[in-house]
């Protein structure tokens, strides 16, 4: 059985790292603002005010994410994370779509 070196692991762990903290991020930050600003249209907020402020909001749940991504133990951990703290949005934006 072949297997890889250390430094081959850390590429791959590196490389899945940044693959999380790239499209996973984007991909979760996109899904939160999007549902967040049709919950808010949903209360009462005027469509424009909802949408500026939940995507000037994004900016730093962007970042937040994108950190943890790096502060995860393993990349298979993060991405477990991501999948999870998406179902929440998900849900709601499948219940708020018209």
């Amino acid at each position: 059985m072949i297997g890889f070196s250390s430094v081959a692991r850390a590429r791959w762990a590196n490389a899945g790292r940044i693959t999380a903290c790239t499209l996973g991020a984007y991909g979760l930050t996109a899904l939160v603002t999007a549902a967040l600003s049709r919950l808010l249209v949903r209360l009462g907020t005027d469509a424009v005010e909802a949408v500026t402020g939940v995507t000037l909001a994004s900016f730093a749940l962007f970042a937040v994410i994108a950190m943890s991504a790096f502060h995860a133990h393993n990349p298979a951990r993060a991405w477990r994370v991501m999948i999870l703290l998406a179902l929440p949005p998900a849900m709601l934006l499948l219940m708020l779509s018209e």
